[in-house]
């Protein structure tokens, strides 16, 4: 038989990635909206992806991943949730302009071998385009951080989830 507290530990974590993959797939949908209606390449830089399934596949599964950041508890320093929303989506966006860009393409950091604005790009991607909508699904479904889930109960057990 599994304890509560476990099933609570399972609980916020899959509400976690899957907020993390709804955030994902706002984030598959955003750079090519902007390249679809010329933006990025107004301001010199060329994003403009397509829309492929291994695009998507990879969006929700790092998106998930990311989501597993709501757990860090924001909530007693920051109070606006869109703030705590905008500081986890920058960790997304440090990855993908330190780690991703210069590793992984031929762009550099921060990739501005796209142009010369792509960080910001990178930053309204991954902040407005996948931790405001991440964060507010999490918050949907309940839940505002791990401090929040401290204090959530299933059937009167007195146990705390992450204690």
């Amino acid at each position: 038989m599994v304890s509560r507290v476990a099933q609570l530990h399972v609980q916020i974590l899959s509400v976690a990635f899957a907020a993390g993959a709804v955030g994902g797939l706002v984030n598959f949908l955003i750079a090519p909206l902007f390249g679809a209606l010329h933006i990025t390449l107004a301001l010199g830089v060329n994003i403009a992806p397509g829309l492929s399934k291994a695009d998507l596949y990879q969006k929700l599964v790092w998106g998930g991943v990311f989501g597993l950041l709501f757990l860090i508890p924001l909530r007693k320093y920051i109070k606006q949730w869109w703030l705590r929303a905008i500081i986890f989506g920058c960790v997304p966006s440090l990855v993908q302009m330190f780690i991703v860009f210069p590793v992984s393409t031929p762009f550099g950091l921060g990739g501005v071998g796209l142009g010369a604005l792509t960080p910001v790009f990178v930053l309204i991607f991954n902040t407005i385009g996948w931790g405001i909508p991440a964060y507010a699904w999490f918050r949907l479904a309940g839940y505002e951080d791990a401090e929040n889930v401290r204090s959530h109960r299933m059937g009167g057990d007195s146990e705390a989830l992450l204690d």
